[in-house]
């Protein structure tokens, strides 16, 4: 199955609870004034308000903030000044004439010269906004054309994500990628749709607890808590929906035998092949502390309790660093374990589809140079 399918399936089956469904304009997360809703408005499909952010008109810079509800895109225009178009909070689209459309993402930036056909707004899943700076203000006029018809703009969505069709992974472990990825980042709005992918995909209840519990390891109790809370929810609501999901089997107990920090050893040489044997070097022999609750805690105490397999540990560790963002020396291990237990390139390459797709070039491009690099 295809990433975009799960991905426009999900979205349908969470609807009714959904973080980001159940918004309304006033919940939307973003940096500046909502403002004034325009709609209903010939130039727009869908719902959108608008707030001048510009305060001193002698600086000649009109700026406004623009706020679409899912789904909402204006019309196909141009502008005889060219306008400077700055994502700052949600996800949208931006496509010129002719041209494949863009997925935006917060702090990206649109330069659209003068006279060039365009249109941009939400993506269908999720809230967006954006500042939209009028260039050459003076002589800068719109020119308002035709609406985006659904079909446009449902065509354009899809071929986006058209390139990161699946391959290798299974649709189950893309919902680990997904759930790990947006739990990373502490992206409690996308959680849902993800965990609902696990749950659709054949995951089990504590299946997916396993993942969010591994979540404290690499990205901090408060976000494996945050994402256990909001898994909660959803099970919630699709209980309340009557859909009774399946608990699965309990973790088991880490094994009790043999000394702790040793078993986490033993582990962690079978997930990287690579001898961990003393002298400690680096952070091991700077802060001998670390190590041990490494070995301990993670190897030993996690990594023993089953459920999940090591290739879906180590999946899932990926994506976690996806999120987390600025971790390459430990994307690279981890990127290294994956090659080690059968992971293939392409696999990983797929993971980074999925969190580009999810997250943003922004926590995917890095990671690339580093799978490069490691898969040499």
């Amino acid at each position: 199955m295809k990433i975009k399918n799960i991905f426009f399936m999900v979205m349908l089956s969470t609807l009714p609870f959904s973080g980001i469904q159940a918004q309304t304009a006033e919940d939307f997360r973003q940096p500046y004034p909502l403002g004034d809703k325009i709609s209903p408005n010939p130039n727009f499909t869908g719902e959108v308000w608008l707030a001048p952010l510009s305060e001193h008109k002698e600086l000649n810079v009109p700026m406004t903030n623009v706020t679409f509800a899912p789904g909402c895109r204006n019309s196909w225009h141009s502008h005889t000044g060219g306008q400077i178009l700055i994502a700052t909070a949600g996800i949208g689209y931006y496509q010129e004439n002719g041209k494949p459309a863009r997925r935006l993402f917060p702090g990206d930036i649109v330069e659209i010269a003068p006279g060039v056909e365009h249109w941009h707004g939400a993506a269908p899943d999720s809230w967006f906004a954006h500042i939209a700076v009028s260039c050459n203000p003076d002589t800068n006029k719109p020119t308002w054309l035709q609406p985006v018809t659904d079909e446009e703009y449902t065509s354009s969505v899809n071929a986006t994500t058209s390139v990161y069709d699946n391959q290798a992974l299974t649709a189950r472990e893309q919902a680990i990628v997904a759930i790990a990825s947006y739990t990373g980042k502490g992206d409690l709005e996308h959680l849902p749709m993800a965990l609902v992918q696990g749950l659709e995909n054949g995951m089990t209840v504590n299946e997916i607890k396993e993942v969010l519990i591994q979540a404290y390891a690499y990205c901090g109790f408060p976000r494996s808590l945050r994402a256990i809370q909001t898994f909660m929810k959803v099970l919630d609501d699709r209980k309340s929906q009557g859909i009774n999901d399946t608990m699965g089997k309990e973790a088991t107990m880490p094994n009790q035998d043999g000394d702790k920090y040793d078993r986490g050893a033993a582990i962690l040489e079978t997930l990287s092949g690579a001898d961990s044997a003393h002298p400690k070097s680096g952070y091991g022999a700077f802060a001998p502390a670390i190590d041990q609750f490494l070995k301990e805690h993670l190897f030993a105490d996690i990594f023993e309790r089953g459920l999940l397999s090591y290739r879906e540990r180590e999946l899932s560790t990926v994506s976690f660093l996806a999120g987390v963002g600025n971790v390459e020396p430990m994307a690279a291990a981890h990127m290294g374990i994956c090659l080690h237990l059968g992971i293939t390139k392409e696999e990983l390459t797929e993971l980074l589809n999925i969190v580009e797709i999810n997250l943003g070039e922004a926590f995917s491009g890095s990671l690339r140079t580093v799978l490069e690099d490691v898969a040499k």
